[in-house]
């Protein structure tokens, strides 16, 4: 009898030194049970939470979801520090990024040589298509006009933002990768659109499977995809796949290499180019896949953005007309702002961005996984750990940003009220070398797109109504606002 108590008394201390206790040497923070972690029993959302563990445990601790271990920084320079290091460049292979792909392709979800290649292309191919560059603010000149015309449409009435928002958006991503625009009709675009929304509300539900992929050991496939969603993520990646592959056959059909029209054109000829190399990444799904992380990432992250500074600007009129009135001293009437016109527009800019430290679209970033043992902020970081960047939490840090609750472009202007931009503590499109390819383009979107809708418009909250200014609620990847009603005039 003893001895079996022994014996049980040793096993049970090595299961609680195995699987119970946290190891030494790690960060603090929250460590929980094997295969399902820390699940707190608690209606507190997850940003609350990690507010909590802030203020417990200070910048840098973890977070054991399911099997995934997740230390989350809340230091500007320790995130810094930690994306520019090659041993935390790598993405998890999380069905929620890699789209049940058994291989990991296109950008986002990609790592290694894979992700090098991807991404070098993507950002010469898209400079060179006019990224950043004057030659496509034509492009942007003609949907911000047409964006225009379709909101004096819903003039005085209480209306959401119409859907054209996303027709012009897209259409400046589209042009440059398949050269070609999406009329305001278009079922198709609009398909898109609709499956691209259902999948985000229900990404909360998919990325549960990530937490706990041993559960596909357990649980048969067909139980699996319809507890988790995982048949959005399929029949999502299916649907957009089934257009992007007739587009990059017709392309192939009328290719000339002397005369490359677009990103598909260039990465055709890069695929052509490498045939004989057994050692290349450029293959026709790579390409497909690429254009669906462009294709939605490039577009759902600049509409939500414009969303958020009308409402922003509705709520804070006084700031609405500070904005107009520089607009309209800069800008003669009917003359749309190009990109030289920034340096002369400092106010804008300050609401640009101020809309986006406010509204922190991706709150946790986009995470990183280390690839080997490595320490970060005096703890020891094993192989296998994923790495979050708590941007919600550092865009609301006084230490940054002082009365960080209050919507202020001012904040980024100097004593001669020019505009900032060199600040400490704003990271909305990450940092490091996976910061966002795109990142250019978004800017010269927002910029385009909001002084041409404000000098022709303004926004209003309906009489009677208030504005939500939380969260869309239920996904805790996105920030998205509630679609809510505003009231649109014509500027005389």
């Amino acid at each position: 009898m003893v001895v079996e108590v022994l014996l049980w008394g040793a096993l049970l201390l090595l299961l609680w030194l195995s699987f119970l206790k946290k190891p030494s040497g790690l960060p603090p923070g929250r460590w929980g049970l094997p295969l399902i972690g820390y699940i707190p029993l608690t209606r507190r959302s997850i940003e609350q939470q990690v507010t909590d563990l802030r203020e417990k445990y200070g910048d840098i601790y973890l977070w054991r979801m399911g099997t995934q271990v997740i230390v989350f920084l809340h230091d500007y320079q320790l995130i810094k520090e930690a994306f520019n290091r090659p041993e935390i460049l790598d993405r998890p292979l999380w069905d929620t990024f890699k789209l049940r792909e058994i291989e990991p392709k296109g950008i986002v979800s990609t790592s290694g040589l894979r992700w090098q290649n991807n991404r070098r292309f993507t950002i010469r191919q898209l400079r060179d298509l006019g990224m950043g560059k004057s030659r496509l603010v034509a492009a942007m000149h003609t949907q911000a006009t047409q964006l225009v015309q379709e909101f004096k449409k819903q003039a005085d009435r209480s209306a959401p933002v119409p859907y054209v928002l996303t027709v012009a958006i897209v259409n400046i991503i589209w042009q440059m990768i398949g050269g070609q625009q999406f009329a305001l009709t278009d079922s198709k675009l609009k398909e898109f659109e609709e499956i691209v929304d259902n999948l985000i509300v229900s990404m909360s539900r998919v990325a549960i499977s990530d937490y706990m992929p041993w559960l596909h050991s357990v649980l048969p496939a067909w139980l699996m995809s319809r507890i988790f969603r995982l048949d959005l993520i399929d029949y999502a990646k299916a649907r957009f796949l089934e257009f992007f592959n007739e587009e990059i056959r017709q392309h192939r059909v009328t290719l000339d290499p002397n005369n490359p029209r677009d990103l598909i054109d260039g990465y055709l000829m890069e695929i052509d180019k490498r045939k004989d190399d057994p050692d290349s990444t450029f293959n026709e799904k790579d390409l497909a896949l690429l254009i669906f992380d462009l294709f939605t990432a490039g577009s759902e992250t600049t509409k939500a953005s414009l969303t958020w500074m009308m409402y922003y600007l509705a709520t804070n009129p006084q700031v609405q007309r500070k904005m107009q009135a520089e607009i309209d001293k800069v800008l003669p009437k009917g003359i749309l702002a190009t990109l030289e016109d920034k340096a002369r527009l400092p106010y804008v800019e300050a609401v640009i961005h101020e809309t986006m430290r406010v509204s922190s679209l991706v709150p946790f970033g986009v995470q990183h996984i280390t690839s080997q043992d490595t320490s970060l902020g005096g703890y020891i970081i094993p192989k296998g750990t994923l790495i979050s960047s708590s941007t919600i939490s550092i865009h609301n840090n006084p230490h940054y940003w002082p009365q960080p609750n209050k919507f202020l472009p001012e904040r980024w202007l100097d004593d001669n009220g020019q505009f900032n931009s060199k600040k400490e503590g704003f990271l909305p499109f990450s940092l490091g070398k996976r910061q966002c390819a795109g990142e250019a383009l978004a800017r010269m979107e927002l910029f385009i797109f909001s002084t041409a809708l404000l000098q022709s418009l303004s926004f209003a909250i309906p009489p009677g109504k208030t504005l939500d200014l939380r969260y869309l609620p239920g996904n805790p990847i996105m920030h998205l606002p509630i679609p809510q009603d505003l009231i649109v005039s014509v500027r005389e």
